[in-house]
């Protein structure tokens, strides 16, 4: 069995000597995370469950509307403040005490090796850099896990991919994703189990990127071997002992898929869609933007924050240019700060917000209007997802999106960062 069979194997309801594709498995999970914009959902925050299966595996975070942008929003946050508080759940994190759910899950130490986590945010898929599984449910789903402690899943095939070689120049994960991206196209009802020589430069941070991306590729779950750098990660981390687990040496995948990260360059995500929609930063430069945002579950990191203030320093945002940026956490934002990067990019003329999903989901914090072109870190570039359908948005790294906030058009960060080397 490959790594995502053995997990749900080890969390079966029923004891089952093997998991195959295909297969309807019931599991239990090992923490739950509710989100505000799950906790908004009439029928939860109208009748929600009377108590958790156990208060100490719930978790809720605000990561979407912080702070509130309305008032509807602000008196049904106010609910859940309450309904917390009926639970008696420890892991309640309000305003400017967590930061998007799946960062700030893997700093607490509830990520592990071998867990299944339930979550309502499409992009819980990120879990799958920590050796385990997540992915998203609705919000009638999570209120039954809420109850039960346990869910469903029905078993997809698995690709491998196979990482080899080392990211060069100013080559970053998201790029290495984008790469995939273009070339898998979208694969529904399918998991990707990642392998090759090269993950052992990637550090967990860059795999957390790459495993939050491929949602984007309608993966169910995208997940990383156990190794040193993993436990490195966790050493002193982790809430609680667990086990890694690994695929079976004879294991065979659905296709094998080998990407070299030393032959890829910057990329972009072309409008509207990511699968089988990108191509080299270099072959759209110059295509104008009025809007450049950095940020999200998947870029909002502090490897993004160091890279845009590397970029940024002793520059000036162009003109006609609105830069965004929004550490992913409470955490990533103080450890900024500490570094002089917020300062940085403040004073070249961007913008820096408090850690919220924000902009990325079209919620607040820089909404795009009629007309808007964007290039954007985060996770999505939907018609519509940041704001006005008429809107257009690229997708590209975090040193891409810095760079063409400087020029006002889209620009391979290559240069920039290189004349800022000896910074």
């Amino acid at each position: 069995m490959n790594i995502v069979e053995k997990i749900f194997q080890d969390h079966s309801e029923n004891p089952v000597n093997r998991v195959e594709p295909g297969d309807i498995v019931n599991v239990k999970v090992d923490k739950v995370i509710m989100l505000d914009i799950a906790g908004l959902h009439p029928e939860l925050l109208n009748n929600p469950p009377k108590k958790p299966f156990d208060r100490d595996k719930v978790a809720m975070i605000f990561d979407h509307f912080v702070p509130a942008p309305n008032v509807e929003v602000a008196s049904g946050v106010s609910k859940l403040r309450k309904l917390a508080k009926r639970w008696d759940i420890e892991n309640f994190f309000d305003y400017g005490r967590g930061g998007i759910s799946h960062t700030f899950a893997a700093e607490s130490g509830w990520f592990l090796p071998g867990r299944i986590v339930a979550n309502t945010d499409s992009h819980s898929i990120a879990a799958g850099a920590y050796n385990m599984l997540s992915r998203g449910l609705g919000t009638p789903e999570l209120m039954q896990v809420i109850c039960t402690g346990k869910t469903w899943y029905i078993v997809g095939e698995t690709i491998k991919v196979n990482l080899t070689g080392r990211m060069k120049g100013a080559t970053e994960a998201k790029d290495v994703f984008l790469r995939m991206a273009g070339e898998m196209g979208d694969i529904p009802n399918t998991n990707i189990e990642f392998g090759g020589s090269g993950i052992g430069s990637l550090s967990v941070d860059q795999r957390a990127v790459i495993s939050t991306m491929c949602a984007e590729l309608s993966a169910d779950f995208a997940v990383f071997p156990y190794d040193n750098v993993l436990a490195s990660y966790l050493d002193g981390r982790s809430e609680a002992p667990y086990t890694p687990v690994a695929a079976d040496k004879d294991e065979t995948y659905a296709s094998t898929i080998d990407f070299d990260m030393s032959e890829i360059r910057p990329m972009v995500a072309m409008p509207d869609h990511v699968a089988g929609n990108t191509k080299p930063a270099a072959d759209v430069q110059g295509s104008r933007i009025d809007q450049a945002t950095i940020g999200s579950c998947a870029n909002g990191r502090l490897d993004d924050l160091a890279s845009a203030a590397r970029i940024l320093k002793g520059r000036k945002v162009a003109k006609d240019v609105r830069l965004i940026v929004t550490p992913a956490t409470q955490s990533i934002f103080l450890q900024a700060d500490r570094l002089g990067y917020l300062r940085t990019i403040a004073e070249a003329g961007g913008v820096v917000t408090n850690p919220t999903c924000g902009a990325c989901m079209g919620g607040h914090m820089g909404l795009l209007g009629e007309g808007d072109i964007a290039i954007t870190s985060t996770t999505r570039n939907f018609k519509g997802r940041m704001g006005s359908r008429d809107a257009r948005i690229y997708m590209a790294s975090s040193a891409t999106v810095a760079a063409s906030a400087v020029n006002g058009y889209i620009t391979d960060p290559g240069d920039m960062l290189e004349a800022n080397s000896d910074e």
